[in-house]
């Protein structure tokens, strides 16, 4: 009965075995002779394209080469450019040189020469001759008149004479011309003549001339390059069955390639005999084979089992924990450990794709390169789409993220950015959203026409924060970028419109395309008003609040940032700092102490509402504090009083420093030293600034003569008055009065 089913078996096999064998061995013969064509043929297609390209590319570097020259040369611009020649002889041996150094770095190029418009010069690396002269002139002037659509020419033929043999040498050519400038080309030409047989040995390192035929010719069929098979070197005729012909869109030449048939199917047909060869071994393999398996058929289930049992009893124990489990717990567990590494994998790919997408987005923010075929650019980008970018900022950051937990801000940035997703969704705009910043979130609009939908979207967001978040934003939207170029000068005016919130106020969204006029301007503060400023502070005179509201209008109507801003206020405290750094040790300490308190407080202001109000209140209080306690203390309060009685009687000529010494009853030399240490200036320069700031407010507003003006202030004689004003303006007081009234 075993015999009886092993042979049934067996006889069930083979049959079967020998017949699905002999249809399989012929219809791979068949597919191998179609395949061995076609793969051929797509093959010799491939490397056409493959060799095309590589001599495109050629080309075009010797292309690039000569526009880097033009545009970046000094010695192209001295040759071309009149302006910029120095000796014409000169610069005409450093371009020569500069010719043969470029020749004999490209070895593609066979010669290359200028032509200079405005002399009708040409320029070889040998010599320097009239276009009358020049072997090629006919093909400039041609070149001159038909202003040919190509920059390379069809195969032509030179001549030239050997400077050292005086042998006239006739060769072919194909000729690069290039115009000096390269977009007006106004200046001259500049002619590149490349070797044909340079591009023949090109095409013959990457040509296999066995197998293949291929001709280079240009665009009226002249043969540039040819690679003959081996029979059509010897003068057979090949068949060319597969044959295939490109045009280069650069040059306009064409590679045409054909296949040597003989060499195809000679080959294949080498491969029937031996297939069939092989299948008879298979038949007689295989029927042995059919034999021995089907009498040792268990022996394979038996050694998987064997393996199973041992590798579970090695496993076991540090996939289950224990041994007494049954096989079912086993494979059980080992599938589960699979998926959780496959669930870390697919973890791990999406972090990837998102630090991705941020890292393509900071690309196009900055202007940096990116490839317009990469998938993730094409999935996120439509470059038929017009792009605009805006820059929400958190108004009062500081405020927020010491209200919030570094969760609750996550939360939050994500609301905001899911805000903005679904406005733009309902508008039918495409939108790219990221936190590029802890305070700043970039958004990218993407439509076929995006006209002012950007605005419309962001004003309708800021709405929606106002009205269910306890914060507001700022958004700053960019100019509008026709290509993704220009996203990058997008971003840049939107960065710009957010800092522009210092001046308009938070909470609203600033457009670039409105604050065009708005741009910042440098300011210089005059060191007069921060003298000013600084000494009318120490000195107790409330004037110093006229000079800061100066000082406010000129910051204001200059529209500077915030950070410029804040610069100038610093300077105008670091002015006040040094005066006061020279009075008494309680005044020093009451403005340090109001000093710190007021620059921590200036960070956290964005606009400038906030800023000069807060500016001005912190001043006037410690302003306040340290006169209170000069009142307090009476050799200070004296000090005052004297300075208080020169401002009352400055116009007295008879004023003096003894006289204000008997008058308060004090020594006057040690009344005026600690008058210049409390101050800041002695006693009789305190005088002459009192005397001769009454004389520019009556030179600005009365018509009274100088004469008049310098009895008015306390001057006895004119000449005393105007030299005294001289030396504190650098100005007479009729220059002083011209200006005043040409400035109104």
């Amino acid at each position: 009965m075993r015999k009886q089913w092993y042979y049934r078996l067996l006889l069930s096999y083979l049959p079967i075995f020998v017949v699905a064998s002999s249809v399989v061995v012929l219809i791979s013969i068949i597919t191998v002779r179609l395949t061995i064509g076609n793969e051929a043929n797509r093959v010799n297609e491939v490397a056409t394209k493959q060799m095309l390209q590589s001599v495109d590319d050629a080309l075009r570097s010797i292309d690039q080469l000569i526009v880097k020259e033009i545009l970046n040369s000094v010695t192209f611009d001295k040759f071309f450019d009149p302006a910029k020649e120095t000796n014409k002889y000169l610069d005409s041996l450093e371009m020569s040189e500069r010719i043969r150094n470029i020749i004999h770095a490209t070895p593609l190029i066979d010669s290359l020469y200028l032509y200079r418009f405005r002399d009708q010069i040409v320029l070889t690396r040998d010599e320097r001759i009239s276009i009358d002269q020049f072997p090629d002139r006919d093909f400039l002037m041609g070149v001159i008149r038909n202003q040919p659509k190509s920059k390379w020419s069809d195969l032509r033929k030179i001549s030239e004479v050997n400077t050292y043999s005086n042998e006239i040498i006739t060769r072919n050519v194909l000729t690069l011309t290039s115009k000096v400038p390269t977009i007006s080309g106004g200046q001259g030409l500049i002619v590149v003549n490349v070797r044909p047989y340079a591009i023949q040995s090109m095409i013959e390192q990457m040509a296999n001339s066995q197998y293949s035929h291929l001709d280079f010719v240009d665009k009226e069929g002249g043969f540039i390059a040819s690679i003959e098979g081996n029979e059509a070197v010897s003068g057979v005729d090949a068949p060319k069955l597969h044959s295939f012909s490109i045009s280069s869109d650069y040059t306009g030449w064409s590679m045409r390639s054909s296949v040597d048939n003989s060499k195809v199917y000679g080959f294949s047909s080498t491969i029937f005999y031996v297939c069939y060869g092989l299948w008879l071994l298979v038949i007689a393999f295989g029927a042995y084979w059919i034999y021995v398996i089907t009498r040792k058929n268990y022996k394979p289930i038996e050694a998987l089992t064997d393996r199973l049992d041992r590798f579970k009893s090695q496993k076991s124990i540090q996939l289950l924990g224990s041994e007494k489990r049954n096989d079912f717990d086993f494979i059980e567990e080992a599938i589960d450990q699979l998926i959780d590494q496959f669930d870390n994998q697919q973890l791990l790919r999406s972090e990837n794709v998102k630090y991705r997408h941020t890292k393509l987005l900071l690309d196009l923010l900055e202007g940096n390169t990116v490839s317009r075929d990469d998938e993730l650019i094409l999935t996120m980008l439509e470059e038929r789409y017009q792009a605009r970018v805006a820059m929400a900022e958190i108004d009062h950051y500081s405020g927020f993220a010491a209200r919030y937990s570094k969760r609750d801000q996550y939360l939050l940035k994500y609301a905001i950015l899911r805000v903005f997703q679904e406005v733009a969704e309902k508008h039918g705009i495409h939108v790219w959203t990221e936190w590029i910043q802890a305070n700043h979130m970039t958004i990218l609009f993407q439509s076929g026409n995006l006209g002012t939908k950007a605005e419309s979207i962001t004003e309708e967001v800021c709405v929606w924060i106002q009205d269910n978040l306890d914060f507001t934003i700022t958004v700053g939207i960019g100019s509008l970028a026709q290509e993704i170029d220009e996203i990058a000068e997008s971003h840049k005016a939107a960065m710009h419109a957010v800092k522009m919130k210092f001046k308009f106020g938070s909470n609203r969204v600033i457009a670039s395309d409105n604050i065009q006029h708005l741009k910042e301007e440098e300011l210089i503060v005059q060191p007069q008003l921060l003298r000013t400023i600084a000494q009318s502070f120490r000195q107790g005179n409330s004037g110093w609040i006229d000079s800061m509201q100066e000082f406010v209008r000129q910051t204001s109507e200059a529209g500077m940032s915030k950070d410029s801003v804040l610069n100038l206020v610093k300077l105008v405290l670091f002015s006040i700092d040094r005066e006061m750094s020279e009075t008494s040790s309680d005044l020093k300490s009451i403005w340090n102490k109001g000093q710190n308190s007021l620059n921590e407080g200036l960070e956290p202001l964005e606009t400038e509402a906030e800023l000069y109000p807060y500016v001005y209140a912190q001043l006037n209080d410690i302003f306040d504090e340290i006169n209170k306690r000069k009142n307090e203390d009476s050799q200070t309060a004296l000090l005052y009083k004297i300075k208080a009685y020169i401002d009352e009687h400055y116009e007295d000529p008879d004023l003096s420093l003894t006289g204000i010494g008997e008058l308060f009853h004090i020594n006057s030399s040690f009344m005026s030293r600690i008058f210049k240490e409390e101050i800041g200036m002695n006693m009789m320069d305190y005088l002459l600034q009192a005397r001769v700031e009454r004389a520019k407010q009556l030179l600005k507003e009365t018509r009274d003569t100088v004469q008049i003006i310098a009895g008015q202030v306390g001057y006895l004689h004119t000449i005393s008055f105007i030299r005294a004003f001289k030396k504190s303006t650098g100005l007479t007081p009729g220059e002083y009065r011209k200006i005043s009234t040409e400035a109104e």
